[in-house]
């Protein structure tokens, strides 16, 4: 283990900068630099080592930045988002779920079976020796008490820990919101009360889910500091929400029949009654859908359906990753080669890539125009989906693969769930008469 070397403070032209060397291995992505420095702002020495303590410690996240990213390989060898990674090492779950991976027994009956298990087995193993690089990278940082809340966030964000920027920003509010409440303290003088106070002060307005979001940002800028070594713990591991935090969240409703006749017996543009029209014959969620691509249609076997299974980078989890067959009553409207490019343009992608804010403004407005009710928005028409595959007695394997919330089809070795032919069997049992 190499520990980050100290910093020093160079007066140069009058004001005093804060200088640290790029350990060698490091210096690569640093254009071959050897040192880092930054301005302290002020000529006064007293002032300059005052902030010294804050500035290094950014300039340590800047040096954690380059290095490869353990978390991401445990999250690579799991197939989950970081972001789930980050939810299983909060609750302490991380190290069972990795042992029960490596300790899967091998049936022994059928290669098939015995090689997708040895994969599990091998991927798991793989997570295990990430997770443990990552718990050993201790830096010797400034210590805590001479970070205040402020600085430590800038610095934890300007390490890029959110690769998605929809997500950093949540995170840079949910920190700024803590500040606001806490005080700008420094972090080794906050503690677990207050973390629960904190949990009570934003359960006042915002729902049980919510409150658990935003601590789980704060507690991560802790998990940096601990894994860095500045705090020695940190004060929200642990924590457990009391269920009657948080005010009461709105379940969102199906639509009933004769509003589904409405909605769609609307005029509307092409391009938002289309959109609409693959929603209610899919169950994809609004984002899937806004951001189909017209090579996204393709044909197996005689079955056109939607190729999610190379959205790696936008999906929401692996089971996202799936084949979705095309209703037949949508069979004048999608079909192979019948564009090209994005097949919903109107629809401006943000800095993530993602189309779901302009396309759900546009939606939501058609479906104010048939019901008032807050509980019925867009998304109400994937809980119609679901319904409807319900009702024509597919099982639950096939509506949750169908729908996203299986295992998905992009991990081969794993099996691929139900055929595409039974999964467009039960999708054309739904009747789908309003669309005509």
């Amino acid at each position: 283990m190499t520990d980050y070397p100290p910093s020093s403070l160079v007066k140069t032209k009058g004001k005093w900068y804060v200088n640290l060397t790029i350990p060698v291995e490091l210096r690569e992505h640093f254009r071959g630099q050897k040192q880092l420095r930054a301005s302290t702002g002020t000529s006064d020495k007293v002032e300059a080592k005052r902030k010294q303590h804050g500035i290094t410690t950014g300039l340590y996240a800047r040096l954690d930045g380059a290095r490869p990213d353990p978390l991401q390989g445990v999250a690579d060898a799991l197939g989950f988002p970081v972001e789930e990674v980050h939810d299983l090492i909060d609750d302490g779950s991380l190290g069972d779920l990795i042992a029960g991976r490596m300790h899967m027994a091998l049936p022994g009956q059928d290669l098939e079976d015995d090689l997708a298990i040895q994969k599990i087995k091998d991927d798991g193993a793989r997570a295990k020796r990430e997770w443990e690089s990552l718990k050993a990278r201790r830096k010797v940082l400034v210590s805590g008490d001479g970070i205040t809340l402020s600085g430590a966030a800038s610095a934890y964000l300007e390490s890029k820990p959110y690769p998605k920027h929809k997500t950093a920003k949540e995170a840079a509010t949910a920190l700024e919101e803590f500040q606001a409440f806490a005080g700008d303290v420094t972090l080794d003088s906050i503690t677990t009360t207050q973390g629960y106070a904190y949990a009570d002060h934003v359960g006042q307005t915002k729902s049980s889910k919510t409150v658990s979001k935003k601590l789980g940002y704060v507690r991560r800028l802790f998990e940096f500091y601990v894994r860095n070594g500045t705090v020695a713990a940190n004060p929200l591991a642990g924590m457990s929400i009391p269920k009657n935090i948080g005010t009461t969240k709105t379940s969102y409703r199906p639509f009933t029949l004769a509003e589904l006749e409405a909605l769609f017996g609307l005029e509307m543009k092409p391009h938002i009654k289309l959109l609409l029209s693959i929603l209610i014959a899919s169950g994809m969620r609004l984002d899937e859908a806004a951001l189909l691509d017209w090579e996204d249609v393709k044909k197996e076997g005689g079955i056109v359906y939607f190729d999610l299974t190379h959205r790696a980078d936008t999906v929401k989890n692996i089971g996202s990753a799936r084949k979705v067959p095309v209703h037949s009553a949508l069979s004048d409207k999608i079909a192979v080669g019948m564009g090209e490019g994005q097949m919903f343009p109107q629809f401006k992608r943000n800095a993530d890539g993602k189309a779901q804010g302009p396309a759900s403004k546009a939606c939501m407005a058609q479906i104010r125009k048939i019901t008032d009710d807050k509980s019925k928005v867009v998304h109400s028409l994937r809980g119609n989906f679901k319904d409807m595959l319900r009702d024509v007695d597919a099982s639950k394997e096939v509506n949750d693969f169908i729908t996203g919330h299986g295992s998905g089809d992009v991990a081969g070795s794993y099996g691929s769930g139900p055929s595409l032919a039974k999964r467009q069997e039960a999708i054309e049992r739904i009747s789908l008469v309003f669309l005509s």
